[in-house]
């Protein structure tokens, strides 16, 4: 067998950057994600694999595995750049989504009885109300 050199690897997945983006888009489009990741199998295979990760501590592992600056070098280097970007195409599908569960919220909040100095009483008519609002809002109460 004859290997390509890490130099050659490296110009072929070069030159590879102007066609995987169309290569990747084809792929996604013809891909079916949804019925094999939501059958019954694939929870059992990710109950099993939760189970057996946990088991063998990979969270902590993976975790005590980098460096806290590396992590922070890495994801400086990795996410400044683009965080804008994604910020601000994900506007529209943000304000769809949170816009009607901050309405309802704001609605409960509108209708709280006025602050006292006994912060138990502010906690019980007002915090716990607001709480609940925000779950309720968002499903999950």
């Amino acid at each position: 067998m004859v290997l390509k050199t890490k130099e050659e690897a490296l110009a072929n997945l070069t030159n590879s950057i102007s066609y995987i983006p169309a290569r990747y888009e084809a792929g996604v489009k013809k891909a079916d994600w949804a019925t094999p990741a939501g059958s019954e199998q694939a929870e059992t295979n990710y109950a099993t694999g939760v189970g057996q990760a946990v088991a063998a501590k990979s969270r902590q592992k993976g975790v005590r595995s980098v460096s806290n600056s590396d992590w922070q070098t890495a994801s400086v280097t990795k996410g400044k750049g683009i965080i804008g970007d994604r910020i601000r195409s994900a506007l529209g599908k943000w304000s769809a989504n949170w816009g009607p569960i901050y309405d309802s919220v704001a609605s409960t909040v509108n209708t709280l009885p006025a602050k006292t100095t006994d912060y138990r009483a502010n906690i019980n008519s007002r915090l716990v109300p607001t709480v609940e609002a925000w779950k309720r809002a968002s499903h999950k109460l």
